[in-house]
């Protein structure tokens, strides 16, 4: 396979079409349990709903039933999420919460993610078609291969629908390829690579069978979290393939580090690595070891383009973000930090990408 560039896809490639950046999801989440309580959208159990609702009460002093009206300062969702993680691994609990609790807690919110992407891109899609056609006009399209941070299937679905000649290859085999009426196993003269390493809302777990199901063109996942799907081989009840947005990433799942792996073997032999809707945060220490494994295999700094400019954003902001790309590759030549945004980046693209 002939790979000369990567495009990788953060939160702010999905916030262009209507989604969420992490730093929102934790507001937009409460928003949704809101309109839980009032039975607008879709019901929680009463398990999960008390759960949730003792659970902000407690640990950050949010009363969802009325958190709108509240002069707060809201943790991030990091936070949120990462104390009951660092609890869960290190198999301890908290006084009146316990390890079952953090589990049911920890599982609720991540469905919540999941719930808003559902909830948020359910509109047309623009500016992720207009890149994928874009790069098949300048014949690039071949040559460029995905990796998302993102659980959405915005990407996978224009791939799939745009262009059926090509297939999409996540790198791992699924247990239902033959199964699939709308999906078949990747051909290497015609895949276009879509790496995944967070996971996705289309793909399930079993982890008896330790095998992985896709659910094509559907968020499967969304599903799991409240109503059961069973294996089709050993009937156990499958689970989602989602690396929530903590400070302590688990990354155990075979397929995940599959993918890892060929994310790895990818960006040491491309030309040209383009990131879009991605600041390059400290705390996500996996993604930028990914990068400096790349860099000391090829012994120079690939061109890094940086696609990440949006109307919000302060020269403050954009110098602090700069900074972070620059100090952390050897040749500070080769970094590129654009003022393009994601959407001026799809539609005209970056030297001949």
């Amino acid at each position: 396979m002939n790979i000369k560039n990567v495009i990788i896809l953060g939160a702010g490639a999905s916030k262009s079409e209507g989604g969420h950046c992490r730093m929102n999801y934790l507001e937009s989440s409460l928003n949704i349990i809101d309109g839980v309580l009032a039975e607008q959208i879709w019901s929680l159990s009463s398990v999960q709903e008390k759960t949730i609702i003792k659970y902000f009460k407690d640990f950050w002093g949010i009363n969802i039933n009325n958190f709108q009206s509240q002069d707060i300062k809201f943790p991030t969702f990091e936070e949120s999420l990462s104390v009951l993680d660092l609890a869960f691994h290190r198999g301890e609990s908290f006084k009146g919460c316990s390890r079952k609790n953090i589990d049911r807690i920890r599982n609720a919110l991540i469905f919540l993610i999941a719930k808003i992407l559902d909830e948020k891109l359910r509109g047309k899609i623009k500016y992720h078609k207009s890149l994928v056609e874009r790069l098949e006009k300048n014949g690039t399209l071949k040559q460029t291969t995905f990796i998302s941070l993102n659980y959405d299937i915005i990407i996978d679905n224009i791939l799939t629908g745009q262009y059926p000649k090509y297939h999409l290859d996540y790198g791992v085999d699924f247990v239902n390829f033959e199964r699939a009426n709308d999906w078949r196993r990747p051909a290497e003269d015609k895949s276009i690579l879509l790496l995944k390493i967070h996971g996705s809302l289309n793909w399930l777990y079993c982890p008896t069978c330790n095998h992985i199901e896709l659910t094509p063109k559907e968020k499967g996942a969304t599903k799991a979290f409240y109503e059961a799907k069973e294996c089709i081989i050993c009937n156990t009840r499958m689970e989602p393939v989602i690396i929530p947005p903590t400070f302590y990433k688990e990354m155990t799942n075979p397929f995940i580090q599959k993918i890892f792996l060929t994310s790895d073997k990818v960006l040491r032999k491309v030309e040209k690595i383009f990131v879009c809707g991605y600041s390059f945060p400290d705390a996500d220490i996996h993604i930028k070891y990914l990068l400096k494994r790349a860099e000391q295999f090829k012994g120079k700094t690939p061109k890094i383009f940086v696609v990440n400019n949006h109307q919000n954003k302060t020269e403050q902001q954009k110098r602090e973000e700069e900074q972070r790309f620059l100090r952390f590759f050897g040749n500070k030549k080769n970094i590129h930090y654009t003022d393009f945004s994601f959407e001026k980046f799809a539609d005209e693209g970056i030297e001949n990408d």
